[in-house]
């Protein structure tokens, strides 16, 4: 449990470190509040069911921050260690690898958690965010939706070759993502042929159930969204169980 919390803790100093990481997981996301607050602000719009551009877009952002710690953060990190074979010593040493990989996994929770926090702190004090869903099928969703973003990530860092990679691949995979799964953009201004494509983009399932979560709505009417997610993290493990590489 010791070297467990060291590990942690390490992972979690070394991502406060990096600059990219710090910003897009910390920074980021309050500041797309910032912006688009300053621009629309939070009046509750008619058809919107008493929310405003804030409220809705929130979910969506809180899917960006969990996109970034997986895609970018996890992929990048686990291929430079590779490249200096760290994972190759830490696969000798008495550290078991599920404690390497609950590690890079809590780590990244904490990071996510206070990107999170950070960004609903300031749509709370900014533009008096609205939450009319449940605060237990919020946390459910964001929770599935983590794992299943951790499990993506993996997947990634299992089959890049390299740190340089692993950045090029990340950004073709997050930003159609960012544009099209509503984590930036709301999905309702893309034509219907894009949301039918977007949907099963990995990041979209999460947006749709927070939306759900957010707006009071049951995930029953979004079965189509647990199934996708559910697919993507279970061959997000396979694929990351069957090809990842110590050295």
């Amino acid at each position: 449990m010791r070297s467990l919390v060291r590990l942690t803790l390490t992972e979690f100093l070394l991502e406060l470190r990096e600059p990219f990481s710090a910003f897009f997981s910390l920074v980021f996301p309050p500041l797309l509040v910032v912006i688009f607050g300053s621009i629309d602000g939070n009046t509750p719009r008619p058809g919107s069911g008493g929310f405003g551009v804030i409220d809705l877009a929130v979910p969506g952002y809180v899917t960006m921050v969990i996109a970034t710690v997986a895609i970018f953060n996890l992929p990048i990190a686990l291929a430079t260690y590779r490249e200096r074979g760290v994972l190759r010593q830490l696969a000798l040493a008495p550290v078991s690898p599920i404690a390497l990989f609950a590690s890079q996994l809590a780590a990244r929770a904490i990071l996510s958690a206070l990107g999170i926090s950070f960004l609903l702190l300031t749509a709370e004090l900014g533009y008096g965010l609205r939450f009319a869903g449940s605060l237990p099928s919020a946390l459910a969703a964001g929770i599935l939706g983590f794992l299943a973003m951790m499990a993506f990530g993996f997947a990634l860092a299992a089959l890049v070759p390299s740190a340089r990679t692993a950045l090029v691949v990340a950004f073709v995979v997050f930003y159609p993502m960012l544009f099209f799964s509503g984590m930036a953009l709301p999905p309702e201004i893309l034509p219907a042929r894009v949301r039918e494509l977007a949907e099963f983009l990995p990041a979209t399932p999460i947006v749709t159930l927070l939306r759900a979560a957010w707006v009071a709505e049951p995930w029953s009417d979004h079965w189509r969204a647990l199934l996708l997610l559910a697919a993507w993290t279970t061959g997000s493990l396979a694929i990351a169980t069957q090809r990842f590489r110590w050295q």
